[in-house]
């Protein structure tokens, strides 16, 4: 227990641990490897976070088709907001007069 081992020394015991899939407790692997269970957990979370942040965001295209959007088009004369069980009603034509006030009161009170 007293050894200080490398992060690739590390990994090696977390990837072996891993490799149990289970049939072994933490403590019964780190008194079977002579390791510090603190240390065990403190690596673990080290390279998980490390791994993490290697992970690059996918994009994945998806493809719609185009007669369910023709399909789905309706043109609307109000917009609707629905919370709970209040329904407001507004006249497209008063909506872009009352969105940029509700937007800024929502943003004063994120603040």
């Amino acid at each position: 227990m007293g050894k200080k081992m490398s992060y690739a020394e590390w990994e090696e015991y977390i990837k072996k641990f891993e490799s149990y899939n289970g049939s072994i407790t933490v403590k019964d692997f780190c008194i079977e490897n002579n390791i510090c269970k603190t240390q065990f957990y403190y690596h673990k979370r080290r390279l998980m976070k490390s791994q993490s942040e290697n992970i690059q965001p996918v994009f994945h295209a998806i493809s719609l088709k185009e007669s369910y959007l023709e399909e789905n088009i309706t043109s609307s004369n109000e917009v609707k907001i629905t919370v709970g069980n209040v329904i407001i009603t507004i006249p497209s034509s008063e909506a872009t007069l009352i969105f940029p006030s509700c937007i800024n009161i929502i943003v004063q009170r994120q603040n």
